[in-house]
């Protein structure tokens, strides 16, 4: 048994064990959490298919974007072997239910609320990209099965977003998250600015400027050389990850932009105008040399560590494209912003600045900020591996041993529901949760005393309570027998009335009291949702779990009952808790 088959058959041991599932359902479990990122416990709770009637789907995932959604979806089978018939039935099976939006298809009970998800997000407008994942435990050049070649030639798809990962693969994502934790080594190199073709007696190459200490330049220089960087990166450090900002690292593969710079660029009669066709990419290094004159009649420019901040989809299309016909670059060239500098809040707001076409992930954005450690030391404390960056989940060693786990920007979002009292917003958007904790991060903010980083902050206790409150929604979710099917669709709307339960009667979090605010709440939300349906049919509308919970009458509905008022000093009433207990 290779290295590579050991390390995913501990795993699924461990998961087998940990969850009292099957090595099949573990690797459903291992290999999602591979490509997405993400806990095995969330994993297991949020995006694996419940119940054997999963319409031929194992897990379906809704990633938020900056105005639209990608819909993950995948299929996994734990066999050496690819088979068309498995394929095909992924594909045909996704376009029944959700394309088609069948109801009437055999054995889809377990789909039914992801389909409701799909069609809330919908009917808000939003335009849905399909992401369909098959992954399977064997090899694609397994010479055992020749056919896994072949199928994967036929049924691969990049472009139409088709993919198939095998486990050598999932064992390359793992490699790369792993090296994205390690310690970037120094990358020195050198960029070439091309000379202007217009003045050939004052050839000019370059811009620059500086601005106090920031040093800047502006030129034009082959993609090729920017391919060259990649390849540089790679093999110094083993993966291309360092090479990009942290806060543009979620790439998620060909979309609409992305199909626009490639096609462009297989177009050798617009490849040319690429520079005209395409912003370009921004460039922080944090040492560079610039020249004043030519040198053996070339502009060289030395850097020190060079990130690009801004262009990671061109950089990205570019590269794909240079590993499979290198000459579809020649004569393309790219432009480029270069700057010198090592403030990290000026990098930030650059990062930010430039990156105006493509959602950054704020999840990134706040992995850094002082507040996490010490949340993520209270977690550890507690025996919970917190999750803050990419690649942790395979690399801290409380999720390696499969102790509790959970990723920041969940334990964040049900602090929003409940502490900050939103839960509809909370299940709506995770963008405007962390987006808006980020800016809680700046001085001006009025919960900047919950975020700045002060050790005496109560804001770490909140969120670990809150994830005391979620932990149990999640387990009474996934271990109920009742017909209750609003609780697949309600964790944010019961977390909130769970917390506002144990505050109005002053008791404290513990196991009890969160349970006997978990059956008080059900009570109250199974009431509101028969009201709700009744209240619908009278008016002759059609009632959604989806769209109820999403919105602000859920909330509404469950503090009348409740006798819940609003709090309007909410925010004074948070920060209120660093003083208390500082006492």
């Amino acid at each position: 048994m290779s290295n590579k088959e050991l390390f995913i058959t501990t795993y699924l041991e461990k998961i087998a064990e940990k969850f009292s599932i099957n090595k099949d359902k573990a690797f459903e479990i291992f290999s999602i959490a591979t490509i997405l990122d993400k806990t095995f416990d969330e994993i297991y709770a949020d995006v694996i298919i419940p119940g054997p009637a999963d319409g031929g789907i194992d897990g379906i995932y809704f990633d938020e974007q900056d105005g639209f959604y990608i819909m993950e979806v995948f299929q996994c089978k734990n066999s050496k072997k690819l088979a068309q018939n498995q394929l095909e039935k992924m594909k045909i099976d996704f376009a029944e239910v959700f394309e088609k939006g069948r109801r009437d298809k055999p054995n889809t009970e377990g789909l039914m609320p992801k389909l409701d998800e799909y069609i809330s997000i919908t009917k808000k407008g939003y335009h849905i990209e399909h992401h369909l994942n098959f992954i399977f435990n064997g090899n694609i050049h397994d010479t055992n099965y020749a056919a896994n070649k072949d199928l994967f030639a036929s049924y691969n798809d990049p472009v139409n977003n088709f993919l198939i990962f095998d486990s050598n693969e999932l064992d390359k994502r793992i490699e790369n998250l792993i090296k994205s934790e390690k310690r970037r080594k120094e990358i020195k190199f050198t960029f070439n600015a091309q000379k202007s073709n217009i003045s050939p007696k004052e050839p000019q190459a370059i811009i620059s400027f500086s601005i106090l200490n920031v040093k800047a330049i502006n030129f034009r220089m082959k993609a090729l050389e920017l391919c060259d960087l990649v390849d540089l990166e790679i093999e110094t450090n083993g993966a291309e990850e360092k090479l990009f900002s942290e806060n543009i690292r979620g790439f998620l593969g060909y979309n609409k932009t992305n199909r626009k710079i490639k096609d462009t660029l297989n177009d050798t009669s617009e490849s040319i105008y690429f520079p005209f066709l395409n912003n370009g990419i921004t460039i922080l290094c944090d040492e560079m040399q610039i020249p004043s004159n030519p040198q053996a009649g070339q502009y060289i420019i030395p850097v020190v560590n060079p990130v690009i901040v801004n262009g990671l989809q061109t950089t990205k299309v570019i590269y794909d494209i240079y590993k499979m016909d290198i000459t579809k670059l020649d004569g393309v060239d790219i432009t480029v912003r270069l700057y010198e500098t090592k403030n990290q809040n000026l990098i930030d707001k650059i990062t930010e600045a430039t990156n105006t076409q493509t959602s950054i992930n704020f999840r990134d954005k706040i992995s850094n900020k002082d507040f996490q450690k010490y949340v993520k030391l209270l977690f550890e404390n507690k025996g919970v591996a917190y999750i803050s960056k990419r690649g942790e989940i395979f690399t801290n060693k409380l999720s390696k041993e499969m102790h509790e786990s959970i990723t920041s920007e969940k334990a964040i979002k049900f602090w929003y529901a409940t502490y900050y009292e939103k839960p509809e917003i909370a299940k709506n958007s995770i963008s405007i949760v962390l987006e808006e904790v980020f800016d809680a991060t700046n001085q001006e903010n009025p919960l900047a005393q919950l975020f700045d980083g002060d050790k005496i902050s109560s804001i770490y206790l909140q969120i670990y309570n809150s994830y005391q409150i979620i932990k149990l929604v999640v387990e009474k979710k996934k271990n109920r027998l009742d017909t209750n099917d609003f609780l697949e669709h309600s964790d944010e709307l019961l977390s909130y009335g769970i917390y506002k339960y144990l505050t109005k009667n002053q008791l404290e979090f513990t196991q009890k009291n969160i349970e006997n605010g978990y059956e008080y709440a059900v009570g109250i939300v199974k009431e509101n949702v028969n009201d709700e349906k009744d209240r619908r049919e009278q008016n002759k509308k059609t009632y959604s779990h989806s769209s109820y919970f999403k919105s602000s009458q859920c909330r509404i509905d469950y503090n009348k009952v409740a006798g819940i008022s609003e709090n309007y000093d909410l925010i004074e009433k948070l920060i209120d808790g660093v003083v208390e207990e500082d006492k």
